[in-house]
């Protein structure tokens, strides 16, 4: 029986952040909010689920504007049990944290969201990653 594969093609059109920090989600959001005047808000956790019934749990923070999505997201799974890798990247997981920013309209420049996020003193580094060289980009879409 001859079988069909099927291959899609994403585009990528947004842009990622990785961040290094040792605190809890919540507090990172909160000093995100103050910094860039923004309202990161709590959202159900993205569901990510594979083959052999892994799943991967992701916190989720969101700010919405009209043309725009900023998140917030852990890379780090919150249900890890039997997972052999528990992170939404886990070719990046020396990284604690992700920012997601797509739209027609970007909320904030590369360079002033980088000055913004080394004004935080718990965010230890940030770096803006290339999706199109990550092997996992796939987790990326939502």
């Amino acid at each position: 029986m001859k079988t069909t594969k099927l291959v899609v093609d994403y585009e990528y059109d947004f842009e990622f952040f990785a961040i290094i920090s040792s605190v809890k989600a919540h507090k990172l959001a909160w000093s995100i909010n103050k910094v860039l005047s923004i309202n990161l808000c709590k959202q159900e956790d993205i569901k990510l689920d594979f083959i052999k019934d892994w799943k991967l749990v992701i916190t989720n923070y969101i700010y919405e504007k009209e043309y725009s999505v900023f998140r917030l997201l852990k890379n780090r799974s919150c249900e890890s049990e039997n997972l052999p890798k528990p992170f939404l990247v886990p070719e990046l997981k020396e990284y604690d944290y992700f920012i997601h920013m797509s739209g027609e309209v970007m909320l904030f420049e590369t360079a002033e969201l980088f000055e913004k996020l080394k004004e935080l003193q718990i965010v230890q580094y940030v770096k803006k990653i290339e999706v199109n060289k990550l092997k996992s980009k796939e987790n990326l879409i939502f």
